[in-house]
């Protein structure tokens, strides 16, 4: 039994009108519309998840919250008096470079997230502003 594939014609187009063999317009507009769903809607979800996930090993890799939620727990669990203070101490000194590196990670990727979303809008842009 022979089976017809109704979205391939006999001559072997791909249909996306299935009454009759697209034109070129129609399948411009296809790819076009194509792209532009996937630049705007898929891609930028792709990003968020990335954005999500960098997020959690960076925080991960600097261990900022679980430093932030023992911050007056003393160093390597010495409760001596050195202990506490030194614990503290170091804290206070690792925090802020640890936190500052995980914000310019942060800046650095939404950044490239904004000009991804930038950049066929601004080459359009910079097209027509050459021709005119």
């Amino acid at each position: 039994m022979k089976t017809k594939n109704t979205l391939v014609d006999s001559s072997g187009q791909q249909l996306l009108n299935q009454i009759k063999i697209d034109s070129y317009p129609a399948i411009a507009i296809y790819t076009f519309q194509d792209f532009l769903r996937w630049w705007y809607i898929k891609m930028p979800v792709w990003h968020l998840r990335r954005f999500a996930r960098l997020s959690v090993v960076l925080d991960d890799q600097f261990s900022i919250s679980l430093l932030l939620k023992n911050f007056f727990l003393p160093w390597h669990r010495d409760f001596s008096v050195i202990g506490i203070f030194f614990g503290i101490l170091m804290k206070l000194l690792y925090l802020p470079i640890g936190i500052s590196i995980y914000l310019l990670c942060i800046m650095f990727y939404l950044f490239l997230f904004i000009s991804w979303l930038i950049l066929p809008i601004g080459s359009l842009v910079f097209v027509l502003i050459s021709l005119i």
